[in-house]
């Protein structure tokens, strides 16, 4: 079994110091002990993230990171349990920045606004256009990235075979069923199994994968996992985030720069493709695993939007 566990290791001594003073004025305030510990672990979470992101000043935050952090939260595997965070968990990190924000102004140590409306709990079934998802399989396929057939595989599990961010990272090798042409998902949510088809160019991307670069990541390492990380070992969720931002700014679609996204867009833009072509809402339903039709109709009001 994997072991999963959160970066709060926090370098900047600028950001030591805030979470330390943010502690005590929650202190102050009367906030209870276990509220507190909370607050001060998912701060020192949130500087952590931003000095992922080069950031270990607060002269050079900008509030973009704040969109950042709430989609790397959705994606973020739960350490406790299979699959992610759940929504009232990801609201504590919310009250947080919310606090954090108002004793940033209050103490004069930095006049950051988050805005309210930047920390919506609600997951909205946003997507990528077919030109767009295109522009990411073509920035993978550059000749010129070294991890070029991994990337491609890792798309081609979340968007080929709509696949969520825990269920790719807990793949085996002999998950995929190259003769049947199915993938088997062991590890799906509320640990429910299914087997998911793959299509003719899925199957392609996978087994060129697995036959070439799979071997050179492996490195003389021992491991069942499908996706391995440059050390040759199971690829975290967080290492395919990052990968997947840096094939967003490798990509020459301009306007698919400027969105911020994570893994499950491409769940998301595989199901939205394929109302829009035409599949049935209960095969699809069946495809991405839900447990209800109704989890799959917030799909449907997107199939109707024109492909750019």
């Amino acid at each position: 079994m994997t072991h999963k566990s959160v970066n709060r290791e926090i370098k900047s001594k600028q950001f030591l110091h805030l979470v330390d003073s943010f502690t005590i004025w929650l202190e102050t305030l009367g906030y209870k002990a276990r509220s507190i510990k909370q607050m001060n672990w998912n701060a020192q979470e949130f500087f952590a993230f931003l000095e992922s992101q080069g950031t270990r000043y607060l002269r050079d935050f900008k509030n973009k990171q704040v969109n950042q952090y709430l989609e790397y939260l959705q994606h973020r595997p739960n350490c406790n349990k299979t699959g992610g965070l759940s929504p009232g968990y990801i609201n504590k990190h919310i009250t947080m920045l919310r606090l954090l924000s108002k004793y940033l102004q209050f103490t004069g140590k930095a006049n950051i606004l988050i805005k309210p409306q930047l920390l919506k709990t609600t997951e909205t079934a946003t997507y990528l256009t077919k030109t767009e998802i295109q522009a990411l399989y073509q920035a993978a396929k550059d000749e010129n990235n070294l991890y070029h057939q991994r990337d491609t595989a890792m798309l081609s599990l979340f968007y080929g075979c709509g696949l969520r961010a825990s269920e790719g990272e807990a793949l085996n090798i002999n998950d995929i069923l190259f003769e049947k042409g199915l993938v088997y998902v062991r590890k799906g949510k509320n640990y429910r199994e299914r087997y998911v088809p793959m299509n003719k160019q899925v199957r392609i991307n996978l087994k060129n994968y697995i036959t070439d670069q799979r071997n050179e990541l492996l490195q003389g390492n021992k491991t069942d996992a499908l996706l391995l990380g440059r050390r040759g070992e199971r690829w975290s969720v967080q290492g395919m985030y990052h990968r997947l931002q840096h094939l967003k700014n490798r990509a020459t679609n301009e306007a698919l720069k400027q969105k911020s996204f994570g893994l499950h867009i491409l769940r998301h833009s595989i199901a939205t493709h394929l109302l829009q072509d035409g599949m049935k809402l209960e095969y699809i339903s069946r495809f991405l695993g839900h447990k209800s039709l109704e989890t799959t109709q917030k799909y449907t009001h997107l199939a109707k939007e024109e492909d750019v």
